[in-house]
């Protein structure tokens, strides 16, 4: 069968069974990914992730218009997905997937991984962690044009808008800080079609309402503030989603903890986690 198009293959198997997993694939990452936690699941199944667009593509798409390039790949595919698996962001993609594969099969299981509903605030705090990265690099006027860019009311704002505005101050304020750190023009080049590319996927992911479809998911999450769970009230976690099994991990490591590999292939196999 020829690859799919819109997704990675990160494992085939006999199985005419596909199990979807959702995050920003991106190499070079230090926190785990779907090909960590993949190694470690044990199931004859087809494990797919889902890609993002090709750098430069990503402009004005909806998280609609991305779930749709995923699911033409999948439908293409002529395998039943049995399940779906999202983490942090991706958590946000994979219930859409879930709700839209569900419209020419029977309802896969969808399970969810540190998962968070993303708010405008986020498209700028990534923006602020690449600057304290960098900030040794920058010249005093560098540093006080993305302050300024990051410090403006921003109530209201729409999201993909706010993308394309913090993608370009990257590539404008913040890809000098990397060739002053040794970076070639190629890869400060790279860098920045990788941040414009995050941004994007991420500014989609707020054009979609994911909790009718987290109230029953079982839901993994880590220890680390700021991340999945956390970034709700704890009062409202019960009504967010189904059963809530808690790690002592952090957030980068979640996906290479075993314990969590455990809770997901008893997920996928439809065993309860503490059976």
């Amino acid at each position: 069968m020829a690859l799919p198009e819109a997704c990675l293959v990160l494992r085939e198997a006999e199985a005419d069974e596909l199990i979807i997993t959702a995050d920003f694939a991106a190499t070079g990452r230090t926190a785990a990914t779907f090909h960590d936690l993949t190694a470690m699941v044990q199931v004859d199944q087809n494990i797919w992730e889902i890609a993002p667009v090709r750098y430069g593509d990503e402009a004005g798409m909806t998280g609609a218009d991305q779930v749709a390039r995923w699911a033409a790949d999948i439908r293409a595919s002529g395998r039943r997905v049995s399940s779906v698996v999202g983490f942090c962001g991706g958590s946000v993609y994979a219930a859409e997937l879930a709700a839209v594969i569900t419209g020419w099969q029977q309802a896969p299981n969808l399970i969810l991984l540190d998962p968070g509903i993303p708010v405008p605030s986020m498209l700028n705090d990534h923006i602020a962690g690449w600057t304290r990265r960098l900030e040794p690099q920058m010249t005093e006027l560098e540093r006080a044009e993305v302050a300024e860019v990051l410090g403006r009311d921003r109530e209201g704002s729409a999201p993909l808008a706010l993308a394309a505005e913090l993608g370009e101050l990257f590539r404008q304020r913040l890809c000098p800080a990397l060739r002053a750190g040794g970076n070639s023009d190629a890869a400060a080049q790279r860098f920045a079609d990788l941040v414009n590319g995050y941004l994007h996927w991420l500014a989609g992911a707020m054009s979609l309402d994911p909790r009718q479809h987290w109230r029953s998911a079982p839901t993994a999450n880590s220890n680390s503030p700021g991340f999945g769970l956390f970034l709700a009230p704890p009062e409202q976690w019960a009504d967010l989603v189904g059963p809530i099994t808690w790690f002592d991990v952090p957030h980068f490591e979640l996906m290479r903890t075993p314990e969590v590999a455990w809770f997901v292939e008893k997920h996928l196999s439809g065993v309860s986690a503490s059976a």
